[in-house]
């Protein structure tokens, strides 16, 4: 059963999912910028579709490259922050990289 908080997170990260993908495409394609939004966009669809992410080896972020490994982590301290809020917010903000 899905509930309306449940509902309301979704639809927050799905938003956060297609901003990223949006300033993504603003960028030069080799902008490092560009990783960092790719991780924005991991942490929210890690939690839209955990089936993807429970496949992963446990040490697949070491993997990545500094930009995204910061926007994934960034992102999902923002998520964690408001799942473990009184009221589930209808908008994520999108990071912004350092």
């Amino acid at each position: 059963m899905i509930t309306g908080d449940r509902t309301i997170m979704i639809d927050s990260l799905h938003r956060l999912s297609r901003e990223a993908v949006a300033e993504r495409a603003k960028l030069p394609f080799d902008a490092p910028e560009r990783q960092f939004y790719l991780g924005v966009e991991a942490a929210a669809e890690a939690l839209i579709h955990p089936e993807i992410f429970a496949a992963k080896p446990a040490d697949w972020l070491e993997h990545e490259p500094p930009p995204f490994r910061e926007g994934f982590l960034t992102t999902s301290g923002l998520i964690a922050g408001a799942l473990s809020s009184p009221a589930v917010p209808a908008r994520l903000p999108l990071p912004s990289p350092a």
